[in-house]
């Protein structure tokens, strides 16, 4: 049988969507700082702390969005590491028994030996093709570390 080699995956279109969108939030706050006028209809100033804030709370907000670009997996003989938003997991393949893609879930999820599950979230189903090929290609390294 041919030995599979290591698997890198990171997802696209959420990886695409994360630049759009953290990109267009900052920008919108950048602009509608610069839109403020000195007065408010209320009567009050904007002083340049009210400006500073807004662009930051801009910047900050992109770059929660920006957060959807941490989502990673790698694979290689030894086991694999499962990147997502908050965790980085790191298993060797004897306490991995599947690799599954549940109906109505948008990503790949590793079922444990303890019956625990851990979301592959860099696998997502709209990424069709290419994450079917993810999910083959990790299945059949799970398969090849039980030789």
């Amino acid at each position: 049988m041919t030995e599979v080699g290591p698997l890198e995956y990171k997802p696209r279109k959420s990886r695409i969507g994360a630049w759009i969108g953290g990109v267009m939030f900052a920008g919108a706050f950048i602009a509608l700082s610069f839109s403020l006028g000195a007065r408010t209809e209320g009567g009050g100033t904007v002083q340049p702390a009210d400006h500073a804030a807004m662009i930051g709370l801009g910047l900050i907000g992109g770059a929660i969005i920006l957060w959807f670009l941490r989502l990673r997996v790698r694979a290689d003989e030894n086991g694999i590491e499962v990147r997502n938003f908050a965790a980085t997991h790191r298993l060797p393949w004897g306490v991995v028994t599947a690799i599954s893609v549940p109906e109505r879930v948008q990503w790949a999820t590793l079922e444990l030996a303890d019956d625990e599950e851990i979301a592959i979230m860099a696998i997502q189903m709209t990424d069709k093709e290419r994450a079917v090929a993810a999910v083959k290609h990790l299945r059949a390294l799970l398969e090849q570390s039980r030789r």
